[in-house]
């Protein structure tokens, strides 16, 4: 994974708090950081959807072109563990006929969800997924693998972010730093970063951007004399 990782420490505008509680001395800050990678994997979500007077005439479509888009997708190298065909739903069509005069009508969809871990295909399925008739394309899911070891990172990174605050307020109060007394973990592990599906047609280059894994902490340092 070629990860482009980048350490900020962001300064928050925290209330300070000195407490004196039977004589020990404390100081509570708070710590945060932020390591930025791009993402490395797309979650798509595709629906295609038929409308017939039989359902079984709905279906045998629907199953047709399912069939169809997975083997496409084989084609471009995508594995059968990174396809995800839903359960087919089955629901009556009222759409083209609002006062019910016309043959009852049934609508039958299946979502497809596809999983790549090589970017590069991403254009390649949605031009595929338009030629091979999906219906429609919700947003991408754009994913870090390997958030959770950035995140760790970046927690390490707000922890001492907070106790060197600590550190320039205890100097200030001609004190020095004890150790934490109290750690409360205010941060997340990034969520997928959504985004609309460009056009099928356009052929403009895509740009994925970075993805901000953010970690916050609340440290309670206790201060002593010297």
């Amino acid at each position: 994974m070629k990860t482009k990782l980048v350490a900020l420490l962001v300064c928050s505008m925290t209330f300070v708090a000195l407490a004196d509680t039977k004589a020990v001395k404390t100081v509570t800050v708070s710590g945060s950081a932020i390591m930025q990678a791009k993402p490395d994997a797309v979650r798509l979500t595709m629906q295609i959807q038929q409308s017939s007077e039989k359902v079984s005439d709905a279906k045998q479509k629907v199953d047709e072109q399912v069939a169809a888009l997975t083997k496409a997708l084989r084609k471009l190298g995508v594995k059968d563990d990174q396809l995800n065909n839903a359960p087919l739903r089955i629901q009556q069509d009222y759409q083209h006929d609002p006062e019910r005069k016309l043959p009852q009508r049934y609508q039958v969809s299946r979502d497809i969800v596809v999983s790549l871990n090589d970017l590069s295909l991403y254009s390649t399925v949605l031009q595929q997924a338009a030629d091979l008739g999906v219906t429609q394309m919700n947003q991408a899911e754009f994913l870090v693998s390997g958030s959770d070891e950035l995140y760790q990172k970046a927690l390490q990174q707000a922890f001492t972010h907070a106790k060197t605050k600590a550190s320039l307020l205890a100097q200030a109060n001609g004190l020095k730093l004890g150790s934490a007394q109290k750690i409360n973990e205010q941060g997340y592990a990034p969520a997928p970063v959504m985004k609309m599906t460009r056009a099928m047609s356009d052929s403009a280059e895509v740009s994925f951007g970075q993805t901000d894994i953010r970690a916050e902490v609340s440290v309670e340092f206790e201060m002593n004399s010297h």
